[in-house]
């Protein structure tokens, strides 16, 4: 019976949530959000289509087209050495197969056998993951979907390269906006990262090992790759992109961000478990430790929203010091080791925060050795 209550609450949020999804305005934001790969797209298809018929004089280039989407899409938020690799990967794989089937025919080994090969092939180019898969990929579609009519000809090899070649000059010129894809990436671990410190503060004043477990499972799966991948991803297109210049200096704040955002991570991290550990101990945490770390959360949600204030008056350094001070005070009412260890990851994280909306770092540590001073 639970399990069937389960499922129709289940349902029933889900239902919920389609029906805010497809309310106008969020249609309309998802849209807009989207449009730039939706001209991206629609170029690359008609250009690589009529480049491959006006240069080549291919009646039916299909694999210009189809490259060129493949390749637009796996720029958005990615680094452009993937779309460099798609494009290879797909050529190679088309070459491979166009070669093989002419030479053993089709048939269930042969597509086995023209798979293996184009594999094998971009292996030994020292092809990655990503260009091998596509290979394979490519040279399977080849010889089970449209299998070469008449004899080695190069012609869908040449298709599959010029699509390429059309998708990353497209994307060079319309290029995705970087600071868009930095924010939208940024903004789930440092949410993460602010519900783990409020959970782990909860754990402190309800003097609960449960509750302290679970902020640390919480605080270990802090997703921070998408935003390092975003960051390095803007960066190529920036260095690509002609025109995306006046976004250089908002997108530089993401770039100064991010390494200060995963050392931060990093240290709630390892703040968790010395919260855990001091808990298990049964040992004493004074009372200040739960609202300085509260503080620590607050400065990581105005750290999300500074990066996007060019005036700076959204400041990372009030609770950020905060937190750093009423931490410090706690060394006053106690010396044991853990409460000290979590003292210490506090003071960690407030100068990556600091760091992190544009202070440097000898000017962060300085203000975070003031700041039980500036509470007293």
């Amino acid at each position: 019976m639970r399990g069937v209550v389960q499922v129709r609450e289940r349902g029933v949020a889900l239902v919920e949530d389609a029906a805010v999804q497809s309310r106008p305005r969020i249609v309309a934001e998802r849209l807009i959000a989207n449009a730039r790969w939706f001209v991206q797209a629609a170029l690359g298809t008609g250009l690589g289509w009529a480049a491959a018929i006006a240069l080549f004089g291919h009646p039916r280039p299909i694999f210009a087209p189809v490259t060129a989407l493949i390749v637009v899409s796996t720029t958005l938020g990615q680094r452009r050495r993937y779309a460099v690799e798609m494009t290879i990967g797909i050529a190679v794989g088309v070459g491979i197969a166009d070669a093989l089937f002419v030479l053993i025919g089709g048939g269930t080994l042969q597509i086995a056998a023209i798979v293996a090969g184009a594999m094998v092939a971009a292996v030994a180019l020292g092809g990655s993951v990503v260009l091998v898969s596509e290979a394979a990929l490519s040279a399977l579609l080849v010889v089970t979907i449209q299998p070469p009519s008449s004899g080695l000809s190069g012609a869908r090899f040449l298709d599959a390269l010029l699509g390429g070649l059309v998708a990353l000059a497209i994307t060079s010129l319309l290029p995705r906006n970087p600071v868009r894809a930095a924010r939208r990436a940024a903004a789930l671990p440092l949410a993460q990262t602010a519900a783990a410190l409020e959970d782990i503060a909860q754990a402190l004043d309800r003097v609960d090992e449960d509750v302290a477990e679970r902020a640390l499972v919480r605080a270990r799966a802090i997703e921070r790759d998408a935003f390092e991948q975003a960051v390095v991803a803007g960066r190529e297109t920036l260095q690509m992109a002609p025109f995306a210049r006046a976004t250089r200096a908002h997108f530089d704040r993401y770039v100064r961000a991010q390494t200060q955002v995963d050392m931060a991570i990093t240290s709630v991290q390892t703040l968790s478990r010395a919260v855990v550990r001091a808990l298990m101990l049964g040992e004493n945490v004074p009372s200040p430790m739960p609202q300085a770390i509260r503080d620590l959360a607050s400065a990581v949600r105005r750290l999300e929203e500074s990066l996007d204030d060019a005036s700076g008056e959204i400041s990372v350094r009030e609770p950020a010091l905060r937190a750093a001070g009423q931490a410090s005070l706690v060394l006053e009412q106690t010396t044991n080791l853990s409460a000290s260890a979590i003292v210490v990851q506090v003071r960690a994280a407030a100068v990556d925060l600091l760091r992190g909306s544009g202070v440097t770092r000898e000017e962060s540590e300085r203000l975070v050795r003031e700041a039980a001073r500036l509470l007293t």
